[in-house]
């Protein structure tokens, strides 16, 4: 039997715990709610949410006859201010650590730093940071020049230290009057990266577990490439390709924050299930 690995922390982050629970209990007190966009990035706990009654839109007009949940990634302020016009109920679930990050990024705005978003252009949490850092602020691009002396820097929670680093040592290379840098990734994120790391070094094949448009599993992924060692990638345990596994004797689960506890628990018991090259199972 293989032995298996699940790299710790592992189930919710406080972010993701705390903008379900939000979600359920406005269910409960309001009856018709909408999330504005996915909650969190995992189909299991979006159909988990449909099942109760929670539905995602896509624009404010489509939640006026509810209440509508502000997703854990958070939003520009005039989706808020649209909300208001047209008296619609919000309940904001935006994760406290993306909270802080518009909030240094509103705060570089006002005084006068054109505001540099380390992060994914079209990621939803990118855009709502991009709400509140003013008209001119920029996500990072290797090739991008800035023509304001005053810099500040910002990151997206979920990105790595490494790509961090980069682009800070990057933007440094100019002559600018002054250059502010926060480190605004989440701590969890940066455990959940160190833990895939160790379990890469020590392990011949890892399982990342987690939505494909979570950004925070992706990143776990590309540590995993980077070390040189096999990777498969999935969201349910169905998706587990049962050739991989075979005369595996390490193999290493992680998974990103907004992955169930359950599916972690489920993907490592079908990963011990031993295999052999004749498709038998011992």
């Amino acid at each position: 039997m293989p032995r298996v690995i699940i790299a710790k922390p592992t189930g919710f982050c406080f972010g993701v715990e705390r903008a379900i629970r939000m979600a359920k209990q406005g269910k409960k007190r309001y009856g018709r709610v909408y999330t504005f966009g996915e909650l969190v990035h995992n189909p299991l706990v979006l159909e988990e949410l449909e099942l109760e009654g929670i539905r995602t839109v896509r624009s404010v007009q489509q939640a006026r006859d509810g209440t509508l949940i502000i997703r854990a990634h958070g939003c520009r302020p005039e989706i808020l201010n649209q909300c208001r016009k047209l008296g619609i109920k919000t309940i904001d679930a935006t994760c406290p650590y993306v909270r802080k990050v518009q909030n240094v990024a509103r705060r570089l705005k006002e005084q006068g730093y054109l505001v540099v978003v380390v992060g994914e252009r079209n990621h939803p949490e990118v855009r709502s940071i991009l709400g509140y850092a003013g008209a001119d602020a920029r996500v990072y691009t290797p090739r991008m020049r800035v023509g304001s002396q005053k810099i500040g820097i910002v990151a997206q929670t979920t990105m790595s230290q490494k790509l961090l680093r980069e682009a800070v040592a990057k933007l440094t290379q100019f002559r600018y009057t002054e250059v502010r840098v926060f480190d605004t990734i989440c701590e969890e994120v940066t455990a959940r990266q160190e833990a895939t790391t160790r379990l890469a070094e020590k392990t011949e094949l890892v399982i990342v577990v987690g939505g494909r448009k979570s950004a925070n599993t992706a990143r776990l992924a590309e540590i995993v490439k980077a070390a040189g060692k096999k990777m498969v990638f999935v969201e349910r345990t169905s998706e587990l390709p049962r050739d991989v596994l075979c005369n595996r004797t390490r193999i290493g689960v992680v998974a990103g924050s907004s992955t169930p506890a359950w599916v972690v628990r489920e993907v490592a018991a079908v990963a011990k299930i031993p295999i052999r090259r004749n498709g038998n199972n011992d």
